[in-house]
């Protein structure tokens, strides 16, 4: 009786990732002391976005199977294992605890974030003069057209624009509705006996204030025969794979970008440039 229970919470864990909200944080843990668990962009490819330290907790927002979808305490998102997360309840009613970010102490990995003892100091010369747009900043943007499994072929490009301004030490670096672009990865229809399609694809660049292209990292994916982590639209047993217009994603700046501060304050002198001279109309001759 007492198995029974448990494989039914745990199929209901598994059906209905809301059950989570009562356990909505978890402390990352790791099989060694001075180990590091990985924090995947997808599910499916297994994509590293970052390394999460032992003891560093996460915000879950869903349950997948052998994965939760986290966000970190700098707000990074993706997927860990199930087994690499402790659950640690929320008090009803309460206010989720605040995050704790733990410093490595270990030898970092390229998925690190960048170190902060990195921008302490810079020369007095560059702190005028130029600034970076760092690794893993996030974009939000919104699909431009809706595309579909029935219609996309690999290849294609994908049409987005940026959903939310991006300000990096006051200054706008990428402005809303800037143009971002991407690839279609992989496209195949739904078939016959249930086989759902599949669509994929992938976000490479968005387009900065000041014109130049920057290079980003995201992969969206889904499949009309599973509900899988990139699907968008609720999907039944062989359907076609559906992103529809407006659709949100995040995309994620890929390597730290120098930039110099006045390709991004032109703008602000054009607009305080000296006014035209308001028009005046001809006077009126007198009347004697």
């Amino acid at each position: 009786m007492i198995s029974s229970a448990k494989y039914l919470a745990a199929a209901l864990c598994l059906l209905f990732p809301a059950i989570t909200q009562a356990q909505s944080v978890g402390q990352v843990e790791c099989p060694r002391p001075g180990d590091y668990v990985y924090l995947y962009s997808s599910m499916t490819t297994l994509d590293v976005r970052t390394t999460l330290q032992c003891g560093e907790q996460v915000q879950i927002t869903g349950r997948y199977d052998l994965y939760f979808s986290v966000r970190t305490a700098k707000g990074e998102v993706g997927y860990v294992p199930v087994e690499s997360l402790l659950l640690l309840k929320d008090k009803a009613g309460a206010k989720a605890p605040q995050l704790k970010a733990v410093q490595p102490a270990r030898e970092r990995t390229p998925y690190d974030a960048p170190a902060a003892s990195a921008e302490v100091a810079p020369s007095a010369s560059a702190s005028t003069s130029e600034f970076t747009l760092r690794n893993g900043t996030a974009i939000r943007m919104k699909l431009g057209k809706t595309i579909s499994s029935a219609t996309a072929h690999v290849g294609d490009v994908v049409e987005l624009q940026v959903a939310e301004e991006v300000i990096v030490e006051g200054l706008s670096v990428i402005p809303q509705g800037a143009a971002a672009t991407g690839l279609v990865k992989e496209a195949e229809p739904k078939k016959r006996l249930g086989h759902g399609g599949k669509l994929a694809f992938s976000i490479n660049s968005v387009r900065l204030r000041n014109d130049e292209k920057a290079a980003v990292r995201s992969f969206q994916e889904s499949s009309g025969s599973s509900s899988s982590a990139g699907a968008i639209l609720p999907l039944g047993t062989g359907k076609e794979v559906i992103f529809t217009q407006g659709t949100e994603f995040i995309a994620y700046v890929d390597g730290d970008i120098h930039l110099k501060k006045e390709d991004f304050q032109a703008e602000k002198g054009t607009s305080s440039a000296t006014p035209a001279p308001p028009d005046h109309k001809p006077s009126q001759p007198r009347e004697f």
